[in-house]
């Protein structure tokens, strides 16, 4: 009796089915938007007798092609970011920004730039006062990039009263262009820019990466507001024969300050990968992982599926520094490394945080304790269809067969029931895959319970802390 009066009374049972299957309704702000992007476009489309295009913003985190920002800094979105490109003419790429004011919006500012695409946006009050600057990354061509640093804080807003339709209603709302460089970008996708309290003086600042086609000159370069405009406030070397970016992340130092540091991962002429580690220390920008040599500390060389990573979750940055295992006879297990994990700190101090093995294949990994050092080796069982099987076995020296004293595996479908039959621990279960382990009978004593093996077991996050 309750159920049918709380469904009597939620009226489900009086609506038809198409109302049920109707999409839902567009707010009057979403339509009176719509109707202010469409206006800029049909006036741009008449004025340069061309068909205007949308803007795919390529990376970052900004990448709608319509984006709802609080740029006046009092908590409401109320400005919608939106991005054309008209073909053929000197700056082709127009930035609008509308502002919702009396239920109406209307164009509170435009930056326009030359290029073949946006890399990525962001948004930052740099100038300490009136609206956040808006950042552009500028894709001029295939592998040239330009940072642009653009103010609004300036711009004629009675110009927007005609929709910013018109040249001349637009050069009234163009905003200051405060900062054009070069910039690079990384393999994987990350921008060569960020926007970050670098020193912590309270005041936002742009770091620009840029490498050298030459490999002698790859620098970080930090910009900031000063007297009136944006200025380049300091400037650090990154590895010496520096051949291409592959990423870069922005994270924190090891000690008590929060440090912020940026991770930058590259590759040398002979292929090994560098990790520079850039930070602001008592008043000057430098690479705390560069050595007298003028290449940084930290290489990867024979393993470069890792990268640097938060791996004990304590919001800093590990570095990894893998090494090889030793092998048996002919086997293979020469193809297996352990991983030590360090943090630097604002001294440039390293410090020994863990040891992981890294299955990436699989995609977990396992804490090795500090016992088991030069006291272990890993082979593989692939003999199970279906099971991917990791052997640790107690090293005896080059003479003597290994012994095998755990195996972990992962199974592509649930089979937990197979794993509970066969003497295996269920370490973890996910949609497509089951983990397990079991430990080896009359085997070397490891030191591990089976508690202990599962607070270190862990899957491979394919996401970092502030990526």
């Amino acid at each position: 009796m309750v159920l049918t009066m709380l469904l009597t009374l939620s009226g489900c049972l009086f609506r038809s089915l198409d109302d049920l299957y109707r999409p839902p309704e567009k707010s009057p702000g979403y339509e009176q938007l719509n109707g202010a992007i469409r206006s800029v476009r049909v006036g741009l489309e008449a004025e340069f007798g061309v068909q205007v295009e949308d803007v795919t913003i390529m990376a970052g985190d900004n990448t709608a092609n319509i984006q709802l920002q609080d740029l006046d800094g009092d908590g409401e979105r109320e400005s919608a970011v939106t991005f054309f490109r008209v073909p053929g003419i000197e700056k082709p790429i127009k930035i609008y920004v509308f502002t919702l004011a009396e239920e109406a919006y209307t164009v509170t500012g435009v930056v326009e730039g030359e290029g073949s695409a946006i890399y990525a946006v962001d948004y930052a009050q740099i100038n300490g006062e009136g609206r956040k600057e808006i950042a552009v990354n500028w894709q001029i061509s295939a592998g040239a990039y330009q940072l642009g640093v653009y103010t609004l804080d300036d711009v004629d807003l009675s110009a927007g009263n005609d929709g910013g339709e018109g040249s001349k209603g637009r050069s009234g709302l163009i905003g200051e262009e405060l900062l054009l460089t070069r910039c690079s970008v990384a393999s994987d996708g990350s921008s060569g820019c960020r926007l970050l309290d670098m020193d912590r003086d309270t005041h936002t600042e742009i770091l620009v990466t840029r490498t050298d086609s030459s490999g002698l000159s790859s620098q970080v370069e930090l910009y900031g507001w000063q007297e009136g405009a944006v200025a380049s406030l300091a400037v650090t070397d990154l590895s010496a024969g520096i051949s291409a970016l592959n990423r870069i992340r922005v994270n924190y130092l090891a000690g008590g300050y929060d440090q912020p540091a940026l991770y930058v991962t590259s590759t040398l002429a002979d292929g090994r990968r560098a990790i520079d580690v850039v930070a602001f220390v008592d008043g000057e920008m430098t690479n705390v992982a560069l050595d007298s040599t003028g290449v940084s500390r930290e290489i990867l060389q024979g393993y470069t599926e890792v990268n640097p990573t938060d791996i004990n979750r304590d919001v800093v940055a590990e570095l990894p520094a893998p090494y090889a295992l030793p092998s048996y006879g002919e086997s293979t297990s020469s193809n297996f490394w352990l991983i030590d994990w360090a943090q630097y700190d604002e001294r440039g101090r390293r410090n020994h945080v863990l040891t992981t093995y890294h299955n990436v294949s699989d995609g977990w990994y396992l804490e090795i304790p500090e016992s088991w050092r030069d006291q272990i080796t890993i082979s593989r069982n692939d003999q199970v269809t279906g099971r991917r099987e990791v052997v640790f076995s107690h090293w005896r020296g080059e003479e003597q067969e290994p012994v095998p004293f755990l195996s972990i595996y992962r199974m592509s479908s649930s089979r937990s029931s197979v794993a509970e039959e066969d003497g295996w621990m269920i370490l973890r279960e996910e949609e497509n895959a089951t983990y397990a382990a079991r430990f080896h009978e009359d085997s070397w004593n490891s030191g591990l319970k089976e508690m202990d093996l599962l607070e270190r077991f862990n899957t491979i996050q394919r996401s970092w802390y502030n990526e």
